[in-house]
């Protein structure tokens, strides 16, 4: 608490503290008193998991830029940060309401709200519109160090080496990638780090590998995540495909041309994170053998013969996920 105080965040007489869970990269506290409440987060060096998996700590600065810059364009779409430390790399953010849920517990348990997937395109499409071509956003966030050591390294490079006979297609996918710069791109925009309020209301979170880069992985980031939970749940498998179509419709009309956009491409990166999230060093953990082998099998698909355009994708989608073996 003295370190709170020092920083001039907190001074909330004798506050409760807990250890918020859900996350291998970072520490992360709630520090709640009678009058206040905040989150305190600070990256790890080493991630906890298994395998050797290092990332660089000043991606609590990325965070907290990034999410003062968010709450600028939409105030209720982030958390408020208090305080951002350059030395200690540590971000205080404001703290959620208690009766808020992750929305990748609702969907584990097949709850889908498609007007809340409609919500949050049109929230990415604004994120990525304002920020499109613009050269001061662009040096701000040109550090890609992050996106690499927490994404492109274990996700696509992981995948491309464990499966080889997609590895000319994999590194393609990332040269494309890592070669665009056309707005602010979240990097870990998923369903384990949007907060839902009892009213649809939502926050989004963790914004550490947010960089000015590509905006197809945002797009195809959430829909990998959407297209599992399908296979996971084969009988909600036509919501959540809803869910993918209410998503991409809501950015698409948000977005109004102002991004260049290669659609074919959201096709591919979707193919290589759904593939990577079996194969990579962050596995799905609610997949079995079975659902395994079924991304392996839609990922592949999605990655050697991408869709002409979005359409196209989602009915391809539709034949492989509403009928699976």
């Amino acid at each position: 608490m003295d370190y709170l105080r020092r920083r001039g965040t907190f001074d909330d007489g004798a506050p409760t503290v807990r250890v918020l869970a859900g996350g291998v990269s970072s520490t992360v506290l709630a520090i709640e008193g009678t009058t206040q409440a905040v989150v305190v987060k600070q990256p790890l060096a080493k991630l906890r998991v298994p395998q050797e998996w290092a990332a660089k700590r000043e991606r609590a600065i990325t965070e907290g830029e990034a999410l003062t810059l968010a709450r600028r364009w939409t105030p209720d779409a982030v958390p408020a940060v208090h305080d951002i430390d350059r030395d200690l790399c540590v971000v205080t953010l404001e703290l959620a309401p208690a009766d808020w849920r992750c929305w990748k517990q609702d969907l584990l348990e097949g709850k889908v709200d498609v007007e809340l997937a409609a919500d949050l395109g049109r929230l990415l499409g604004c994120w990525h519109r304002r920020s499109s071509d613009d050269a001061a956003l662009q040096a701000q966030f040109s550090d890609h160090d992050a996106f690499e050591q927490l994404r492109v390294s274990p996700y696509y490079r992981t995948a491309a080496l464990r499966l080889p006979e997609f590895r000319d297609q994999i590194e393609e996918v990332v040269d494309a990638m890592l070669a665009t710069s056309r707005c602010l791109v979240h990097g870990d925009f998923s369903p384990k780090n949007i907060l839902v309020g009892p009213h649809r209301e939502a926050w989004v979170l963790d914004f550490e590998v947010a960089h000015f880069g590509d905006p197809t992985f945002d797009v195809a980031f959430l829909l990998s995540h959407l297209c599992l939970k399908a296979i996971h749940r084969p009988d909600g498998a036509a919501a959540y495909l809803a869910a993918c179509e209410a998503f991409w419709s809501a950015y698409h009309e948000e977005l109004a041309g102002s991004v260049g956009f290669d659609e074919r491409n959201v096709s591919k990166q979707l193919g290589c994170l759904i593939i990577a999230r079996v194969v990579g060093k962050s596995p799905v953990e609610y997949l079995d053998a079975g659902g395994q082998r079924a991304a392996l099998r839609v990922g592949g698909d999605l990655l050697t013969r991408p869709p002409a355009g979005i359409s196209a994708l989602f009915t391809e989608l539709r034949q492989a996920l509403l009928v699976q073996d």
